[in-house]
């Protein structure tokens, strides 16, 4: 187990995170509402950095584009670390540093994994990717090959 601090899981630290960010969420539409300003209600799916302005999303609109960046890894248009990053960003919205003490790395660690610079074992790439339900394995090496695979699939 991560020792957090207040000895929190995973699930716990992302639990009050979302409660947080809902919260905020909240406000910040009760302020949109006197301003006459459009503000937009939710990210951008090019964000790069996380930021405390965030827009809250829903869990449905999480997924969606959880499953959108997992699956410009699976088609090699992302890699790994470019893939962690914007799990990391675009559907926790936690800083480096944060999302770091989360998992039980370093932000040195983290921040090489999302440079894809080191080379990291399978214990250490399971703990960044766990709150995202993701683990290391095995595919092929052909971005080709696995879109085959996977129509071929489909149609069974």
């Amino acid at each position: 187990m991560n020792k957090l601090s207040h000895k929190e899981s995973v699930q716990d630290v992302v639990a009050r995170l979302r409660a947080n960010r809902n919260q905020q969420q909240s406000t910040k539409e009760g302020e949109a509402a006197h301003s006459s300003n459009d503000q937009p209600q939710c990210n951008s799916p090019t964000r790069t950095k996380a930021s405390k302005n965030t827009m809250a999303v829903s869990g449905a609109e999480r997924k969606t584009e959880a499953n959108k960046i997992i699956k410009r890894l699976l088609c090699g248009e992302l890699t790994q670390g470019q893939t962690l990053k914007s799990l990391r960003v675009n559907i926790l919205g936690l800083k480096q540093d944060v999302f770091a003490k989360l998992v039980g790395v370093s932000r040195k660690t983290l921040s090489d994994i999302e440079n894809d610079r080191g080379s990291y074992n399978t214990e250490v790439l399971n703990k960044v990717f766990k709150p995202f339900s993701l683990q290391v394995g095995l595919l092929p090496s052909s971005p080709d090959t696995l879109r085959a695979l996977l129509t071929e699939h489909d149609r069974d």
